[in-house]
């Protein structure tokens, strides 16, 4: 017990940061209107629909958006979707690419968007990633085909949500399902969308670790191995945070010292816990059993 305790009794450098951003879209553009983060270089839709029925113009202004709050009601993001059972394969998507900056990560949060099918439009849309090559569904929403705009919300979930270091993550927006009757007209979009937030977190993928001898024995984190659900602090500590290896933020709190903080609700595995001791950022690997 004494060597696996050693081993996880780390100090991670206070270099690990992370930002929550939400990048909006009117559609006027594949470029956002709004949203900036030091740690993402870009971030754009594609220019063309994937798997289009045809050729249709990406930006249109026919049939604007209307009938919900935050309507821009001006261009809109069209397409010419198939009427198909989804397959990630031969469905209408359309795709935007989050670019990180050398040495971070993407996390992927929501998306919200306004739609508009036709009666061959899309009853359902789903969200797709490349952290797992579109593998596994993200999130999905069941959307109407009857030429009226309605906004909708999705937050994503899964155990893919996390892209590699400097990796770009894709999403694909996929329309398929379409319970109307009749045929799509080849080079006629049938659904569109409009008014885009996309929400994502960045974080610094490179964590310095040095070895707790250079740091007051007691001073942060009293248990580095956390063998009963509880988070012994040495001292006081404003702004308790605790991470998951993938930079996704778990816990919050604030506590004297001997306080605890317990995390009963966290899978067993390792996480970063910071804090700030007498106006010091302080950052420290733990190991939930």
């Amino acid at each position: 017990m004494k060597k696996l305790y050693s081993l996880f009794a780390t100090v991670v450098a206070s270099a690990f940061a992370l930002a929550q951003t939400t990048y909006v879209w009117d559609c006027t553009s594949v470029n956002p209107i709004s949203g900036t983060n030091a740690n993402i270089s870009s971030v754009a839709f594609g220019a063309a629909q994937g798997n289009n029925n045809g050729t249709t113009t990406l930006i249109t202004t026919s049939s604007v958006s209307s009938g919900y709050t935050g309507a821009s009601g001006s261009s809109n993001f069209g397409a010419a979707a198939y009427k198909e059972v989804l397959s990630t394969a031969t469905s209408t998507y359309f795709s935007v690419t989050v670019t990180p900056v050398a040495g971070n990560k993407v996390t992927l949060n929501s998306l919200s968007f306004g739609s508009r099918g036709t009666s061959t439009g899309p009853g359902k849309i789903t969200v797709y990633s490349s952290i797992d090559n579109y593998a596994t569904a993200i999130g999905t929403v069941n959307v109407n085909n009857n030429s009226t705009w309605t906004l909708n919300n999705i937050t994503f979930a899964g155990v893919n949500l996390v892209g590699a270091e400097s990796a770009p993550v894709t999403l694909r927006i996929y329309g398929s399902d379409s319970p109307g009757t009749g045929t799509p007209s080849l080079g006629t979009a049938n659904w569109r969308i409009d008014d885009i937030s996309l929400i994502v977190t960045s974080s610094t993928a490179s964590l310095a670790v040095i070895d707790t001898k250079n740091v007051k024995s007691g001073n942060f984190v009293k248990n580095s191995f956390v063998k009963n659900n509880e988070i012994v602090f040495g001292s006081d500590v404003k702004d308790v945070k605790v991470f998951n290896m993938f930079g996704q933020l778990v816990k919050e709190a604030s506590v004297q010292q001997n306080g605890t903080v317990n995390v009963a609700e966290l899978a067993k595995g390792n996480y970063i816990v910071t804090g700030t001791v007498n106006n010091q950022p302080l950052s420290q690997k733990v190991l939930k059993d």
